[in-house]
């Protein structure tokens, strides 16, 4: 779907329709899930699903939309956890329950993009949630822990493997790379790279300018030819300044107490090439993530998490929480 939407190649969308007819086998009108069908694999539902959601916007299919929302309602929620992390894989007997796959995360957050899109706007909401609770936070930033193996022939695949796997994405804990039981951690490309995949569809997404005006869906640091955000996150305040005319929308998150009309805050004339600064506060509140095999108490600060318990692992994504 995505090869179509950037070449219009009718075989492409002609594949794609013929693999709907057989994979919404496994995705019922009323959203359940039932993991003797899908099997074990995880990123296996979650890509389809996301695929479903791409074909449904592309073709503009309400009655497949519908199926998707109401997986992603249902039974999507035995395979995530409320910041966007998903296990690697589902089943019950798994040595690793708390091995996660960031490429099911993507999948995940492309999928709600989708369905904020399509006009539920609240969806825009989970999908902030989980870039700044879970993909973000689970990138491989600090290498410091990684020793580079000996390699007295000089081989290529052995060569300065710390630095080369800075920026990668794997199969994190919710709380951070080590896990309950690993016996290694490993950053496969191919998640990096459906990982990579998932953000370039955030940073699409962020904001929209058409003929009804801006559109602020994802509060993050965003700038094109149209619009400048300054994100709260890391800013004192969401600082908006426009480059075209038109009238601006910001999507509020139901944390922000602002009047809204179907989940926008509007600003019907505001100036162009000057910032518009709104001032809130990025509330801080607890959730308590529910896993199989423990529950996991995390903090946030708005939609980012600051704070969570690590299991008493190495190799932490945030403070530990008292």
């Amino acid at each position: 779907m995505k090869f179509y939407r950037a070449t219009q190649h009718k075989p492409a969308l002609d594949l794609a329709l013929a693999l709907k007819d057989h994979t919404l086998n496994y995705f019922p009108a009323d959203g359940s899930y039932d993991r003797r069908r899908h099997w074990r694999h995880v990123h296996s539902t979650t890509c389809t699903l996301s695929s479903l959601a791409q074909l449904a916007g592309l073709t503009r299919d309400a009655t497949l939309m519908t199926r998707v929302k109401a997986f992603y309602d249902n039974g999507l929620g035995q395979l995530r956890d409320a910041i966007g992390w998903s296990p690697e894989n589902s089943d019950p007997d798994c040595k690793f329950p708390e091995r996660g796959e960031v490429n099911n995360s993507g999948d995940i957050l492309e999928t709600a993009l989708i369905l904020g899109a399509w006009g539920h706007v609240e969806y825009y909401h989970d999908a902030e949630r989980i870039l700044r609770g879970h993909i973000l936070p689970s990138q491989l930033r600090d290498i410091s822990w990684i020793t580079n193996p000996p390699n007295p022939e000089g081989r290529d695949g052995l060569r300065d493997v710390a630095e080369r796997t800075r920026g990668a994405w794997a199969f994190p804990a919710p709380h951070g790379h080590a896990f309950v039981g690993m016996q290694s951690i490993g950053f496969p490309m191919d998640v990096v790279g459906g990982t990579v995949g998932s953000l370039c569809e955030a940073c699409r997404a962020a904001t929209q300018f058409n003929e009804r005006g801006h559109f602020v869906k994802l509060l993050l640091d965003h700038e094109t030819d149209a619009i400048r955000v300054e994100s709260p996150y890391t800013h004192p305040a969401l600082t908006i300044t426009l480059k075209k005319p038109g009238a601006l929308h910001v999507r509020v998150p139901p944390w922000m107490v602002m009047d809204a009309v179907d989940g926008y805050s509007r600003i019907e004339t505001p100036p162009v090439n000057a910032p518009v600064t709104i001032k809130f506060p990025l509330p801080t509140h607890e959730l308590v993530l529910k896993h199989p095999t423990r529950t996991i108490r995390c903090r946030l600060r708005g939609d980012e998490v600051v704070a969570m318990d690590d299991c008493g692992m190495p190799l932490a994504f945030f403070a530990p929480l008292e």
